[in-house]
């Protein structure tokens, strides 16, 4: 009498269990490991997130350590993403980490920087809230702005040394308002690019005749006739890689004596 199951001829009975325990056994196994931990793509690190409403945050560097960062400022009824944009493929080019800031409704602000004109402690607290999250080269830290972002950036430009390595004023700039203001305690390097077919562009010139004053280094690129739509077209691709690479050359990890002497206007 055939001593395997019925129908099948050949096998005993007790030879096709046998058979079946290797792959219960490495069943097993793989739960044992899902069980303790087992690495998985869900183990892979959380992507960074902006540090407030509307605000963007892109980092370029991967595994690269630590990185430069640029803080963008958007210009009057515009959204931090739009202020990112004109950045990200220059960012993305030199590994930078790029934040783009939303001004802040939750602190009254109704979309203008200048108008806000606000303590630039919530602008340092957003940058701390990114450099706990993502390795940032601290003394390679700049801040940009355009049009109405530009203005806020000029009218606090004593508030600044303290987080940035440099400044950008795009289309945009307006001195302190104070009678005599103080300049910045350190190097502050500032880069303008700007048109003076802007009705407003006396205000950038006196934003530069300010960190002249103060004995900052001033980069002053002039768009020959440009309005104010023409000065945001200024800022390609091109421009701003070039605008990184000026940056990346001012460093806070540089004597302060050598950035703030009477350096001339270029």
């Amino acid at each position: 009498m055939p001593t395997g199951s019925p129908g099948v001829t050949g096998a005993p009975v007790s030879s096709c269990r046998a058979a079946r325990w290797p792959a219960v056994a490495v069943l097993a196994a793989a739960c044992a490991l899902a069980a303790a931990g087992a690495p998985s793509a869900a183990a892979a690190p959380e992507k960074p997130k902006p540090p407030c409403a509307g605000c963007t945050l892109d980092v370029y560097g991967g595994d690269k350590a630590p990185m430069p960062l640029l803080v963008v400022l958007h210009g009057d009824r515009e959204q931090a993403s739009w202020a990112a944009a004109r950045w990200r493929a220059a960012a993305k080019q030199r590994g930078w980490a790029l934040l783009s800031l939303q001004c802040p409704a939750s602190e009254k602000c109704g979309g203008s920087w200048w108008q806000w004109n606000g303590d630039p402690q919530w602008v340092r607290d957003r940058v701390a809230q990114v450099a706990a999250q993502v390795s940032i080269d601290r003394d390679r830290t700049y801040v940009a702005g355009w049009s109405g972002g530009a203005t806020y950036l000029g009218l606090r430009a004593p508030a600044w040394h303290d987080t940035f390595a440099a400044v950008v004023i795009h289309g945009g700039g307006m001195a302190p308002r104070e009678e005599a203001p103080a300049c910045p305690a350190r190097a502050l390097p500032v880069y303008f690019l700007v048109g003076n077919g802007n009705p407003l562009h006396e205000l950038a010139r006196d934003l530069r005749d300010y960190f002249v004053r103060c004995k900052q280094d001033v980069e002053w690129t002039l768009i020959p006739g440009a309005d104010h739509a023409k000065e945001a077209l200024a800022l390609d691709p091109r421009r701003a890689a070039a605008i990184l690479d000026w940056l990346a050359a001012r460093s806070r990890a540089r004597d302060p004596a050598a950035s703030a002497g009477s350096a001339p206007v270029r």
